[in-house]
C-alpha cells in the first residue's frame, strides 16, 4: 500500500471506528458523503422514504466497519489457508464491564476491547444497558447459530445472547 492509500485507510479506520466506539446513534457514513447528487438520482436513492434512507446510511456504515476489519485481518503475515474469523473466547467469566455501545445497543464493546454482536431478540434488553455495567461472559446452554455466548448484566440480571466478534 502506498503512503497516500495508508494515509486515507488510517482516516477512514479512525473516523468509523470512533464513531462506532462512541455508541453513535447516527451513522459515521452517509450516501451523500459517498456518493455525488447525479449518482443518487440515477440509483433512485433520493427517492427513499427517510426511514428507507437511515436504514441505508446505517447498513452503509455498519459495512465499512465490517470491511475495515476484514482489512485489518488480512494486513496480517499470510498463513498456510485463510485466517477464519474469531469464534472463542478466552476471557469467559466475571469481572468485565461494558466500555461501549453501537447502534442502540447491537453492539456492545467490553473493556478488554472484545467486541459482541447482540441477538437480535435480545436488542430490548442492552438498549438499556449503560457503561460501566458490570457483565459476566458464559458460553450459551442453548446457542442459535454464531450466538455461543450469553452476556449476563450482574447489575440487573438481564442476558442477551451473543456473537464474538474479535477484539477492537
Amino acid at each position: 500500500m502506498n503512503s497516500r492509500a495508508h494515509t486515507f485507510y488510517a482516516v477512514l479506520v479512525s473516523v468509523v471506528l470512533a464513531g462506532s466506539a462512541l455508541g453513535q446513534s447516527d451513522p459515521v457514513l452517509t450516501m451523500e458523503k459517498v456518493m455525488t447528487r447525479e449518482q443518487l438520482r440515477t440509483i433512485g436513492i433520493d427517492g427513499l422514504t427517510p426511514i428507507q434512507r437511515a436504514a441505508l446510511d446505517r447498513w452503509l456504515s455498519d459495512y465499512t466497519v465490517s470491511v475495515i476489519q476484514f482489512a485489518q485481518q488480512s494486513d496480517k503475515p499470510a498463513t498456510n489457508g485463510p485466517i477464519p474469523p474469531p469464534t472463542t473466547y478466552s476471557g469467559s467469566g466475571g469481572g468485565h464491564w461494558i466500555k461501549s455501545k453501537a447502534d442502540n445497543g447491537a453492539i456492545v464493546i467490553l473493556e478488554d476491547g472484545s467486541m459482541w454482536e447482540i441477538n437480535s431478540l435480545d436488542r430490548i434488553e442492552t438498549v438499556l444497558w449503560l457503561p460501566i455495567s458490570n457483565v459476566t461472559i458464559l458460553r450459551a446452554n442453548s446457542p442459535v447459530g454464531d450466538y455461543k455466548y450469553t452476556l449476563i448484566n450482574t447489575d440487573d440480571g438481564e442476558k442477551a445472547l451473543a456473537k464474538y466478534l474479535g477484539k477492537q
